[in-house]
């Protein structure tokens, strides 16, 4: 694969996310000092971090060009043909390389949203059955299905916010109403490709990208995470509330003390 083909994309408007994206970028230039790496910015950037930085200026403090500004860019200003698209409060803690292989496959790559509640409507229908999926984290290639589903994405979700209709809603709902309607094909990705890490979380496998603002947000902060909710790689659990991962054998060991206690308490 001609190492321009692929890379890794960050959308940021204002100061403090653009620093987000500058310690995430710096979390997978440690681990492959090769990634190609862009920002799309709100403003000039001067990083040696990114490979590219493209510019568009705006008024993140504006309702519609703060919310859409990330909707508005993330595909139609990639300069890959297979990109790997990162929140900026996301950690790299593999360089996550092989997920564009996947898209030798797929259309598009995401794992789900933990904890959406917002029903997804399709012709004034309530699809209550359809699960979201994150847009944090975002695996795709160009191609004409994909253009069509990012065009649709940007405009029911523009069309809801100008209408005063979006409610409590993120971007999420309009992405997949979009995809709803669209011919892309997504592969669902586990959990460890994007570790939502302030919800409860079940993981098989080491993490590959934490996914949420931790402590201070630096980088020793996110590397002390990375050796805590890796330590284990096999079967567990991770819990925000007591801030580790609870192995498998732990809990099911738990859970048969609880039996025992009930029974024989009402034995």
């Amino acid at each position: 694969m001609n190492n321009n083909s692929f890379g890794y994309v960050y959308v940021a408007a204002g100061n403090k996310y653009i620093q987000e994206a500058t310690v995430s970028a710096e979390s997978l230039k440690r681990l492959n000092k090769d990634a190609n790496i862009t920002l799309i910015a709100d403003k000039e950037v001067r990083n040696n971090i990114f490979n590219r930085v493209m510019f568009f200026p705006t008024d993140p403090t504006k309702s519609l060009e703060g919310k859409v500004f990330k909707v508005r860019h993330l595909y139609k200003e990639s300069p890959y043909q297979k990109t790997l698209f990162v929140d900026t409060d996301t950690y790299f803690c593999d360089d996550c390389q092989e997920i564009f292989d996947l898209l030798d496959f797929f259309d598009i790559a995401m794992a789900p949203a933990p904890v959406e509640r917002n029903k997804v409507h399709i012709a004034g229908k309530s699809v209550g059955a359809c699960s979201t999926l994150n847009t944090g984290v975002i695996a795709y290639t160009k191609n004409s299905k994909n253009k069509l589903l990012f065009e649709k994405w940007l405009n029911r979700y523009q069309e809801k916010i100008i209408t005063g209709t979006l409610g409590q809603e993120g971007d999420q709902t309009s992405f997949m109403e979009a995809w709803l309607e669209s011919d892309s094909k997504i592969h669902v990705l586990s959990n460890e490709w994007n570790t939502r890490i302030p919800f409860l979380a079940t993981l098989n496998e080491p993490v590959r990208i934490i996914h949420g603002r931790y402590k201070k947000c630096q980088p020793e902060d996110y590397e002390k995470l990375k050796l805590k909710i890796n330590k284990i790689t096999k079967h567990r659990c991770w819990n925000p509330a007591t801030n580790q991962c609870i192995p498998w054998e732990k809990s099911w060991k738990y859970r048969v003390k609880h039996r025992l206690n009930v029974f024989f308490n009402q034995v």
